[in-house]
């Protein structure tokens, strides 16, 4: 039994319409300036996430946040300098992605080069928010927990 390719629409008309390859819509998202298929290693610890990329050093970058919708963010790594800081919403297809858990912080992300490696760490909240409260800064009077190391 052959498939036929059908020219019906929802409409009714006839006319031929393309369909649009759309991403899975997760809450928290990560985005790297690297083809779909590139090789990044990715470790959990107990306060953050950190993700590897071996890819020669192509100047600065820097974690941004963009938020599609109430609730559901994207951080988009992009290229300082280059023009991309206001093009980081498009919906390009051939970039790597990563779901992120729930109790991330993506607005605390950070990236950058070390030794040719992009390096991007998104750290995890702390405590149990049940009622959708932030939990990126649940210490006392809202200060930031754990500690943050600065590699140059």
């Amino acid at each position: 039994m052959g498939m036929q390719q059908s020219t019906m629409t929802a409409s009714g008309d006839g006319a031929k319409r393309a369909l649009r390859r759309l991403p899975h819509v997760y809450s928290k998202v990560l985005e790297l300036p690297l083809p779909a298929d590139a090789d990044v290693r990715a470790f959990e610890g107990t306060t953050a996430l950190h993700f590897f990329a071996a890819c020669g050093p192509m100047g600065e970058v820097r974690a941004r946040l963009v938020r599609i919708y109430p609730g559901v963010v994207k951080v988009v790594v992009v290229h300082v300098g280059t023009g991309d800081d206001e093009y980081g919403d498009d919906m390009e297809l051939d970039r790597w992605r990563y779901r992120l858990p729930e109790d991330c912080c993506p607005e605390l992300a950070m990236a950058g080069y070390v030794d040719g490696q992009l390096i991007v760490t998104v750290p995890k909240g702390r405590g149990e928010g049940g009622d959708g409260a932030r939990r990126c800064c649940s210490g006392a009077a809202g200060e930031i927990g754990g500690n943050l190391v600065a590699v140059q």
